[in-house]
């Protein structure tokens, strides 16, 4: 519920507060399909769109006070926090070698480079998993693998899909995962029971992702390339992969992303200089890897501090609430009710640019609507968590292509082609999820409903 006693009002009525988040989303669309895809223009979009957000409030004296409080959101700090100490972490990877160690090692090994992106995948898989977090699981795998896959001849853009797919994997799946706990908690259901029902499809998708991802990964490898930095190699740089496996030990023991990454910064810069892998002056001179990874992220920083200004204006609208009723009364039948979840998970997310706020935004609606219908909540949790994963795999104002992108555009060799459009179409696991959901909910496998849950529960007497 909107927290703020004075609604804002917007003119044109009840579409004012959408036409921002509108604009922005086709804008973005047309900027990508015609090939428009450095990260400024979607800065300049995204300023746009909080443009339009002003001339559409009737009170433009409070516009500041509303970007204030959207700006205050605890998920703003963290995302601009985690950012510029993930883009450290990825300079400092990349400046000491440990890329050129790697592929030094896997010819050695001779592995076959259309592997890459399946070992991507799991990866992130793993990684995820263990840990709850996607945006962690780029940070960690990507700066490492995506330089790995472009040496050795992999699809740049095949590579980065792969590590997003596993990244969303564990998001869906894991029990520590922020949309785990959000789905299961708004739809009054144990985390256990909602991880354990949720096991069988995350498999399946899961599974022909990573099939795909070795078929493509042949189809798609250039065995023509032939590595130029195995020469130079440090093989003392693959000391360094002690940090990204310490991250995941401190994240799978309840460390947050930001405290995880001070530690894993420092560790690494130890590491760098103890073992002379880089010169003091090298780290902290001006075009070192500190100054170079903060300078970096500067452009998802500007874009995610827009972007929680315009959602700001659209809570404080009223017009979340508003979409919120609107589904309930197209809630006919059981079927019509899981797909009208569905919708309103994915629109939540989109319009809030986040998987878990998704949740939060359509979790009330789906428990009211749930319940009405008898059905189970571990059915309907799954299903908020599932699409709300899903949608941040395909919607490109979200933090997996924000990251990726960003990180992406500092690794040298990436082609020019790289952008949001040539890694979607590599989103095997989002998209598997959301066909294995439809055809559950569609033929009605595996759905069950409260009555069930309750039969279950029923201890069974001992009648020796």
């Amino acid at each position: 519920m909107n927290e703020n006693k004075n609604v804002v009002k917007f003119y044109g009525g009840k579409f004012g507060p959408w036409i921002s988040m509108f604009f922005l989303i086709i804008a973005m669309f047309v900027a990508i399909m015609t090939n428009y895809t450095d990260f400024y223009i979607y800065n300049l979009l995204m300023l746009a769109a909080v443009v339009i957000c002003f001339i559409l409030i009737k009170n433009k004296k409070s516009f500041g006070d509303v970007a204030v409080r959207g700006l205050q959101d605890p998920m703003m700090a963290i995302l601009i926090i985690a950012f510029m100490l993930a883009g450290i972490l990825s300079k400092l990877l990349r400046a000491s070698g440990l890329v050129s160690s790697l592929v030094w090692l896997s010819s050695a090994m001779n592995l076959d480079p259309s592997f890459i992106p399946v070992i991507a995948f799991m990866v992130c898989v793993l990684i995820s998993t263990s840990c709850g977090t996607s945006s962690g699981s780029i940070v960690a795998v990507l700066p490492i693998m995506l330089p790995i896959g472009i040496e050795l001849g992999c699809d740049a853009s095949l590579v980065t899909g792969a590590v997003i797919s596993g990244a969303l994997f564990g998001d869906n799946l894991a029990p520590i995962s922020d949309t785990t706990i959000a789905s299961a908690l708004t739809q009054e259901s144990k985390i256990s029971e909602v991880v354990r029902t949720r096991l069988p499809y995350s498999l399946i998708a899961g599974t022909i992702s990573a099939i795909l991802f070795i078929i493509v990964g042949k189809i798609t490898v250039n065995t023509s390339v032939t590595s130029t930095i195995t020469q130079e190699a440090n093989p003392l740089a693959l000391i360094l992969l002690v940090v990204p496996i310490i991250m995941v030990i401190m994240m799978m023991k309840g460390w947050d992303l930001g405290g995880t990454l001070i530690i894993c910064d420092v560790l690494a810069m130890v590491i760098i200089l103890i073992f002379g892998l880089l010169t003091p002056s090298e780290v902290f001179g001006g075009d070192g890897p500190l100054i170079g990874g903060i300078y970096g992220m500067m452009d998802i920083i500007i874009f995610s501090i827009f972007i929680f200004i315009v959602i700001q204006t659209i809570r404080e609208s009223g017009a979340l609430e508003e979409l919120g009723v609107s589904l309930l009364k197209r809630c006919k039948n059981i079927r019509s009710v899981e797909l009208i979840i569905m919708a309103a998970s994915a629109l939540g997310t989109t319009v809030t640019a986040g998987s878990s706020t998704g949740i939060l935004f359509a979790g009330p609606i789906a428990n009211d609507i749930r319940k009405e219908f008898n059905i189970a909540g571990t059915r309907s949790a799954n299903l908020l968590d599932a699409i709300a994963c899903a949608t941040c795999g395909f919607v490109p104002i979200c933090t997996p292509y924000l990251l990726s992108l960003s990180i992406g555009a500092e690794i040298a060799g990436i082609p020019g082609d790289f952008s949001y459009i040539s890694i979607v179409k590599y989103a095997f696991h989002p998209i598997f999820l959301v066909l294995v959901f439809l055809a559950s909910t569609i033929t009605g496998i595996g759905r069950e409903y409260e009555w069930q849950r309750e039969r279950k529960s029923i201890p069974v007497k001992d009648t020796n």
